[in-house]
């Protein structure tokens, strides 16, 4: 059963939990490359953290990854407000990889098929490091959407 979003709190990641979200993120196989907690909001409910998500910053534009809510908490609603809350505080233009477009297409992203290099380098290393059997898209923020 999804939780009300009352009852999910986002935060900045501390010490504490960053150490969590690492080993996290290497149990999902998600991108580990350049860490900062810094970068990093954490979703707990209660006492418990149940996901977490990064916003890499670069020079033409920010990257959303890493995302990741720890089962059974998954299908919850987590996932939908780490997003909301990762896309207020990124800049403009967002992008993200993904094998999920469905799931943030409800967020206000679209496929695209032109991106920065360094979005190119994320599908790159996705595909290379991260093999999976779904296929890796490309996605933009909608500017229209916050």
């Amino acid at each position: 059963m999804p939780y009300r979003d009352r009852d999910i709190e986002i935060k900045p990641c501390d010490a504490e939990a960053f150490e969590r979200v690492k080993y996290y993120i290497d149990c999902f196989d998600l991108d580990n490359r350049g860490l900062r907690p810094e970068e990093f909001l954490t979703a707990y409910v209660g006492t418990s953290l149940v996901g977490f998500g990064r916003i890499r910053q670069y020079a033409s534009c920010y990257e959303l990854c890493s995302l990741g809510v720890i089962e059974p908490e998954r299908r919850k609603g987590i996932g939908r407000k780490l997003t909301l809350h990762l896309k207020m505080k990124a800049g403009n233009p967002l992008y993200l990889v993904c094998i999920i477009p469905g799931f943030f297409e409800a967020l206000g992203f679209s496929i695209c098929e032109h991106y920065p290099a360094e979005i190119r380098d994320k599908l790159d290393y996705c595909t290379g490091s991260l093999p999976v059997p779904e296929t890796y898209v490309v996605m933009k923020k909608n500017e229209d959407v916050h």
